[in-house]
């Protein structure tokens, strides 16, 4: 019971680490591929996981030019907000494939 609790305890402070515009970051693609994913769905005979693949596609180069679009307004270039919308894309693709 306590190594349950241990690990429960290390991943609410790794959670807490992590600053919360990445969760912007992740939040955002995720319902932007469900939203895109759906859509598309709703408009053709495809399978339901190229949908989602396409939902995906779209979050993930909206967020690569919204970075490049900072580097060029701000000066800053970010990696890890990129990798946040890559999870946020695949974790998407999960919810609009079931």
């Amino acid at each position: 019971m306590k190594r349950i609790y241990q690990f429960i305890k290390d991943v609410s402070v790794t959670l807490c680490r992590i600053p919360s515009d990445k969760y912007v970051h992740l939040l955002s693609c995720l319902l932007l591929t469900f939203i895109v994913g759906m859509g598309v769905s709703l408009c053709s005979d495809e399978p339901q996981a190229v949908c989602a693949g396409i939902g995906a596609c779209a979050a993930m180069i909206a967020g690569f030019f919204k970075e490049w679009h900072d580097h060029f307004t701000y000066g800053e270039f970010s990696y890890a907000d990129l990798f946040f919308d890559l999870v946020g894309c695949l974790l998407g693709l999960l919810v609009t494939i079931v």
